[in-house]
C-alpha cells in the first residue's frame, strides 16, 4: 500500500481530511463503476460475464457480491482508483472499504434506506449519513 502513498504513521488523519478523501473516493468509484457496469450490460459483456450477477431476481442485499469472477475483478478496480489518486492513512482506506460494501449491500437490497435525502444518489446519501454520525 505504500507504493500508492497510503501510510500508517502517526498522527491519524483529521475528520476533515478523511471526509475530503472519502468524497473523492466515492465520486471516482461512482463514475467509473457506472461506465464499467454500463459496458457490462452490452450484448457481449452481459452474455459472457454480467448475467451471473442477475441470476438473483429478488432484491437481496447480500447478493451484491454474487458475480462472475471476471466481474469481481473488473468492478473492483474503481474502488482502488480513488485511494490511488488521493492516498491517505490506512484508517481512511479501511473505512472506505467498509463504506463501499455497505453501499453495495444497500443498493442491492431493494429498499430506500436513506429516506431523508431521496433526491440524491446513494453515494451522496451515504456521505451525508456518515457525516451525521460524526
Amino acid at each position: 500500500m505504500q507504493m500508492v502513498g497510503i501510510h500508517t504513521q502517526l498522527p491519524l488523519p483529521s475528520l476533515g481530511e478523511m471526509a475530503a478523501q472519502l468524497l473523492v473516493y466515492f465520486l471516482v468509484e461512482d463514475y467509473l463503476n457506472y461506465w464499467i457496469h454500463r459496458l457490462l450490460h452490452g450484448e457481449w459483456g452481459y452474455q459472457k460475464i454480467h448475467r451471473v450477477h442477475h441470476e438473483f431476481t429478488a432484491p437481496i442485499g447480500f447478493a451484491a457480491p454474487y458475480a462472475h469472477w471476471a466481474e469481481v475483478l473488473i468492478l473492483g478496480i474503481p474502488s482502488f482508483v480513488g485511494p490511488a489518486i488521493a492516498p491517505g492513512h490506512t484508517i481512511t482506506f479501511w473505512l472506505w472499504i467498509v463504506l463501499r460494501q455497505v453501499e453495495a449491500i444497500d443498493t442491492h437490497s431493494g429498499y430506500e434506506v436513506y429516506i431523508f435525502f431521496p433526491i440524491f444518489g446513494t453515494d451522496i446519501q451515504l456521505l451525508i449519513w456518515c457525516g451525521m454520525l460524526l
